[in-house]
């Protein structure tokens, strides 16, 4: 399910971004993680991207400082070497490992967010918290979990609620 722009807007509360992802930049993106994204991400990528959410929530952008496709690349890598450290039983998880897809990283205490499909065409959204060695799986959606953490409502164990909202990474070549 998408969500309208101005919705986000509510939450953020700054003007988005003006220059949209290129539609190859997405492309690559998709063809990398083998399925389509979710709408409701990818305008927020598309409206937010290559900005830190509270100061300390990256999420990266197709055409940004640190391309999506290279962020989603690094972020697997680390996924497949720090993941058996947390479950001792990678059957017991309720998605496989190879389907969550990168979407974003915490830089105040290096926890990792994931999107992950659903049955029915719903997704989850996994976050993995490093310092924790916990894996917590929010289910309602990238908009659910995003306007949780924007208003300040649900807010993952740890995480600081910062202002600004959202703010452009540094050096963005988006601004």
């Amino acid at each position: 399910m998408g969500m309208p722009e101005g919705m986000f807007h509510d939450v953020v509360r700054v003007d988005p971004w003006i220059r949209p992802p290129r539609p190859e930049s997405w492309a690559a993106v998709e063809a990398w993680a083998g399925i389509e994204l979710p709408a409701d991400f990818k305008e927020f990528v598309r409206l937010y991207g290559d900005g830190l959410v509270m100061r300390h929530l990256n999420v990266p952008h197709p055409d940004g400082i640190d391309p999506m496709i290279d962020f989603m690349k690094r972020a697997r890598r680390k996924l497949d070497r720090v993941l058996p450290d947390y479950v001792e039983d990678l059957r017991s998880l309720s998605f496989g490992p190879a389907d969550l897809v990168p979407w974003g990283y915490s830089n105040w205490d290096g926890d990792d967010c994931f999107l992950v499909p659903r049955s029915g065409g719903e997704w989850g959204v996994v976050v993995i918290f490093r310092q924790l060695a916990r894996i917590v799986t929010y289910e309602g959606g990238f908009t659910k979990f995003i306007t949780g953490v924007l208003s300040g409502q649900e807010v993952p164990t740890g995480w600081p609620l910062f202002e600004p909202r959202w703010e452009p990474i540094p050096g963005s070549p988006l601004v």
